[in-house]
């Protein structure tokens, strides 16, 4: 089945410090062959997965401004894979802005890194909502979001993604409205960037799977 280049790249940061970790999740939004070639049009049809490129965790303890210096360093690595002439895809950095992320969230600005970052309260609420300074979204639509994505294989996970089979064990243990297991930080930052991606590319969800 053949893909094209990525489109965007979508990184979830979620922000966690002494008892849990900051961690990345790193997704591609690409297009690939779905169905049969149509003659009559003369076309291939296309459809949007993600792909998981990579997870990382933060060790504990370690100071928000230099997880922000990760992530200028993740957003160079990903640039970097593509030559002179060659327009890089857009890259979109949504983060967990409660607390903490306030503070976090003025300091990517503040790296100017040419790249769309999107603010998101987690909520135990029903709705989503929004304002010109961040987005409210209630943690069991991250959560169910996610299942859905990987159930129905829109999310593809590369064999070689370091933690994914601890991310498969908090997708299966996390409890959509409130708490968390033993870590919730992996599933917290793959839902995050996996929600705003059906944001990007509504037609991730309303299709035929």
């Amino acid at each position: 089945m053949n893909r094209s280049p990525i489109l965007d790249y979508l990184i979830g940061l979620d922000l966690g410090r002494d008892r849990d970790h900051s961690a990345f999740a790193v997704f591609g939004l690409v297009e690939e062959d779905f169905g049969k070639f149509d003659h009559a049009r003369y076309c291939q049809h296309r459809r949007p997965v993600l792909t998981l490129g990579a997870l990382k965790r933060i060790p504990l303890g370690t100071e928000y401004v230099e997880v922000v210096s990760k992530l200028r360093q993740l957003v160079n690595t990903l640039r970097a894979q593509y030559g002179y002439g060659m327009r890089p895809p857009r890259i979109h950095i949504v983060l967990d802005a409660a607390g903490p992320g306030q503070v976090v969230t003025e300091l990517i600005r503040a790296e100017k890194m040419s790249v769309n970052i999107v603010p998101v309260v987690i909520t135990a609420g029903l709705e989503v909502g929004s304002n010109s300074r961040r987005t409210t979204v209630p943690r069991r639509d991250l959560v169910a979001h996610l299942r859905y994505l990987l159930e129905t294989e829109i999310i593809r996970v590369h064999r070689e993604v370091h933690h994914a089979n601890a991310l498969e064990r908090e997708v299966a243990s996390v409890r959509p409205r409130s708490g968390q297991t033993e870590h919730d930080d992996l599933v917290i930052a793959a839902s995050l960037a996996a929600w705003y991606a059906a944001r990007v590319r509504p037609d991730l969800i309303k299709r035929k799977v």
